[in-house]
């Protein structure tokens, strides 16, 4: 039952959401959070598919997706702080900005996933 809970740890984000934000970011929030979660998984499974699931570099003895929980959590983090901070924001800028982050979190995760 734990190691159940500890692979889809990263879906306590979803209910942080729709206590902290208002209702008009709620949608793309979710959106980018559940794209978020699926590109981890992706990620992972291509790692352990090459046979590293605890990366190519041996600097790092932390498996994939705990290595990955880190950087798309601070990435989720970021955006829900900056989803705080800017109510009055533009709704096309907040989808700009949210589309950035997430390439932001996927190539960073790329690079952290392969130490």
């Amino acid at each position: 039952m734990l190691q159940i809970a500890l692979l889809w740890l990263d879906l306590l984000w979803l209910p942080v959401v729709f206590i902290f934000l208002t209702k008009r970011y709620w949608l793309k929030a979710t959106l980018l959070i559940i794209s978020c979660i699926f590109t981890l998984r992706m990620q992972v499974e291509l790692m352990e598919s090459i046979g590293y699931p605890t990366g190519i570099l041996p600097f790092l003895d932390i498996h994939a997706l705990f290595r990955g929980y880190i950087v798309y959590g601070l990435f989720i983090f970021a955006f829900i702080a900056l989803s705080i901070f800017s109510k009055y924001e533009n709704g096309y800028v907040y989808l700009a900005a949210s589309i950035s982050l997430y390439f932001a979190s996927f190539i960073l995760s790329t690079g952290v996933l392969l130490l």
